[in-house]
């Protein structure tokens, strides 16, 4: 784990350039692993908490939706994120968020989990649905088949209930 203490920056703005390592299960089933994540960034006072601002980035390889082949990914996200005590927390017991309220970070000790918050962010990057090619045509229901590869040996099945449109017209 990356830990910073917050502390270190109540006099002049502290930064950092880490390297953290991301388990693959930080973005869900469909990667397969992550490698060279670099977290370059500041955290600066910021009235009752600390301000981060930096930039998570690397390469993960992930498995397509369609045809379950791998495929590299890249990612780059720029981050602002508000950290404050978490005596600052609103007290009501449900309250709507506003957009600003969204990169707050709330903390009990004045430290912070690097390797977290770039995880955080890595997840954030990961398509809903990975796909190695817009244009990737999946894989055979029949046997299984990356068609991106070519045609499947499948003999073509057709639905004989269609039968009778094949060779309708509309009547002018």
């Amino acid at each position: 784990m990356l830990w910073i203490d917050l502390t270190h920056a109540d006099r002049e703005p502290l930064v950092f350039s880490e390297r953290p390592t991301l388990a693959p299960q930080s973005g869900g089933e469909e990667v397969v692993s992550v490698g060279g994540v670099e977290f370059d960034g500041r955290v600066e006072r910021a009235g009752r908490g600390y301000l981060l601002e930096g930039r998570v980035q690397g390469a993960a390889k992930l498995h397509c939706v369609r045809c379950l082949a791998e495929f590299d990914f890249q990612f780059g996200e720029r981050l602002e994120l508000h950290l404050l005590p978490s005596s600052a927390l609103p007290q009501e017991e449900e309250k709507r968020l506003e957009m600003g309220e969204l990169e707050v970070r709330y903390y009990d000790e004045p430290k912070l989990d690097l390797a977290e918050v770039a995880a955080e962010q890595f997840a954030l990057t990961l398509p809903m649905k990975p796909l190695c090619a817009e244009t990737c045509r999946g894989i055979c229901p029949q046997c299984g088949a990356n068609l991106n590869l070519g045609p499947c040996p499948c003999p073509e099945k057709s639905d004989d209930r269609w039968a009778p449109l094949l060779h309708w017209r509309p009547s002018e």
